[in-house]
């Protein structure tokens, strides 16, 4: 199934490569001979947008059903919206916003072989915000400043089952140069590359039991490459979006922590001593999203999302007085040596909010 998934994301790639090619020439790959339009911006006025949608999945079984198959309800939310506004002919102002949110529900066996309901399970979340200022004065490069703020709508890693809100919260701020090398109604590319400011607040359990917490924040820079693109076809019914993003951090507040542990006490922690050098592992991030309006309520949406992040810098190792790591399984479980995958699938209904 993956290979599948996979390769749909390449035949998009592929097609949005071969309108790059026809942009160039100004003519519009999904209708022959047909010239793509430039986007005019005016002066001083907003250019919202604003998308919802719901997915809804639901099965369930009979105690004699012969399959042996378990019931479930599976749905996620989700809220996009874009707001921008051309300040004046040489500044440029871009917010994006990327809201969802799911849960499912399983049936379960107790041992006398009745179906039961169990709880719900968090199934999608993300909260992407991002807001550009880039200086349009038709330089062959645009200097540009970003804030972008990321997290999620619940924290769900305490191995004791306990639930934060909002947590963690990273904070990015750029500064570097940017180049739009399409701006069309329908089809849109913008390269960035610059210096970044990342910092992390993430909030712990103070003890295995009880809801008592206490925060943690860290900070690191480093460079950062970012290619966003956009395709839509077939008036407006079908819509590609990609994000990638490279970040190379130079260095990281808290490895200091690291080296005053030890590599003996690391690995008696079941940690890898090299670990110092995790944390300033560049980070990969490519996040693709096709949406299809199969009627105006009704679309189909699929996500996959690419990522290589060696270590989660928002977990800060916590020592007490005496130099003992506190939070062992928290640092275990912020190592992904491999490169992780997502990928969603739905139908559901949709709204473009006008």
């Amino acid at each position: 199934m993956p290979k599948r998934f996979a390769a749909g994301v390449l035949a998009a790639l592929i097609a949005g490569g071969s309108s790059v090619v026809f942009a160039q020439q100004g003519i519009a790959p999904d209708v022959p001979g047909k010239q793509e339009e430039k986007r005019v911006l005016e002066v001083g006025k907003w250019y919202p947008t604003l998308e919802g949608g719901l997915n809804l999945t639901q099965a369930s079984y009979s105690t004699n059903w012969k399959g042996g198959e378990q019931g479930s309800v599976s749905w996620s939310a989700y809220l996009n919206g874009t707001a921008e506004n051309q300040i004046k002919s040489s500044l440029n102002w871009l917010t994006t916003m990327e809201l969802l949110y799911g849960q499912t529900r399983r049936q379960e066996l107790d041992q006398n072989g009745n179906r039961h309901w169990g709880g719900s399970e968090k199934s999608a979340d993300l909260v992407q915000i991002e807001s550009i200022l880039r200086v349009t004065r038709g330089w062959a490069v645009d200097p540009y400043f970003s804030f972008r703020f990321e997290s999620f709508f619940q924290d769900v890693t305490d191995p004791y089952g306990r639930t934060l809100w909002f947590n963690p919260m990273t904070f990015k701020e750029s500064v570097g140069i940017a180049r739009k090398f399409l701006d069309y109604e329908d089809h849109q590319l913008l390269t960035r590359a610059g210096f970044t400011a990342r910092e992390g607040y993430r909030k712990f359990f103070s003890m295995p039991a009880g809801d008592d917490t206490f925060s943690e924040t860290s900070w690191d820079v480093g460079a950062e490459a970012i290619i966003d693109y956009t395709r839509i076809f077939n008036e407006n019914k079908v819509r590609y979006d990609s994000r990638l993003s490279v970040y190379q951090p130079f260095t990281w507040s808290k490895n200091d922590i690291f080296d005053q542990i030890g590599a003996d006490s690391l690995l008696a922690y079941g940690i890898d001593p090299d670990i110092t050098s995790y944390a300033t592992t560049v980070d990969v991030d490519w996040q693709n999203t096709l949406t299809t309006k199969v009627t105006r309520f009704i679309s189909f949406n699929f996500y996959l999302e690419l990522l290589y992040d060696k270590y989660d810098n928002t977990v800060v190792p916590v020592v007490d007085d005496g130099g003992v790591l506190t939070n062992p399984d928290a640092v275990r479980y912020s190592i992904r040596k491999k490169g992780q995958f997502k990928q969603t699938l739905g139908v559901g209904l949709t709204y473009a909010f006008k």
